[in-house]
């Protein structure tokens, strides 16, 4: 079943890449540094460059600020602002910025593995404000879907699913697909290193396109500072 399974993911994949009209390799590299401030509360802020044009040039650079909250057990409550800029066609930067919001609940499968669900809105813009108009932001909603396993004491290995939906007038549409496995070592004491491959590509539409990403994360928690009694 398995090997039946492999072989329908690999022919499906091989379809969706002969039919692209352009495939494109990049990269994602970023660190990650969050610190618990109060009990179940946490912030975190993600330093990020993504590289694209088969690794070419940087396409965008921004940071990401967090703050993350268990409500309940196994829910968590986020929210989210990025700043940074992003490469245009003609090799010219421009700002951009987004504010996200997300819900996730994970839930332990055994000893080894957990599983967890995430659902996110998001709003953003790229660019200047041209005087006298207002600032057009787009707007997208995401599901994912990640299984973690423990396969040593070191390493954890997970396998994710994100589907985007977008604005179409009135309702939001099922616009794109991504899929990424990952392997996070543990380097040390609250230091990690993550390294991953990611594929996406749209749901249908007239332009068809493949990306293939290479993903390079280092993470550090920093030690909460205890109250003096």
């Amino acid at each position: 079943m398995r090997k039946v399974l492999a072989t329908i993911s690999f022919f499906a994949f091989l379809s969706v890449v002969l039919n692209a009209q352009w495939v494109d390799h990049g990269a994602w590299a970023s660190i990650s540094i969050s610190k618990k401030i109060i009990r179940n509360t946490v912030i975190s802020a993600d330093f990020a460059a993504r590289f694209d044009r088969d690794f070419t040039r940087i396409s965008s650079t921004f940071i990401n600020a967090e703050i993350d909250r268990e409500v309940a057990k196994g829910l968590n409550l986020n929210l989210s602002f990025r700043g940074g800029a992003c490469m245009k066609n003609e090799y010219q930067w421009e700002p951009q910025r987004r504010i996200a919001t997300n819900a996730k609940y994970k839930k332990g499968l055994g000893k080894k593995a957990s599983i967890s669900f995430r659902l996110q809105y998001q709003s953003g813009h790229k660019g200047v404000r041209t005087p006298g108009e207002g600032l057009d932001f787009s707007r997208a909603a995401r599901t994912k879907a990640t299984f973690y396993y423990r396969v040593a004491k070191s390493y954890r290995l997970s396998l994710s699913g994100e589907a985007f939906f977008r604005p179409l007038y009135d309702i939001y549409e099922f616009s794109d697909v991504r899929g990424r496995i990952s392997l996070r070592k543990k380097l040390s004491k609250r230091k990690y290193l993550t390294i991953g491959y990611q594929l996406e590509f749209p749901h249908g539409g007239p332009d068809p396109w493949v990306e293939h990403v290479i993903v390079c994360n280092f993470s550090a928690q920093m030690k909460r500072r205890k109250s003096k009694k």
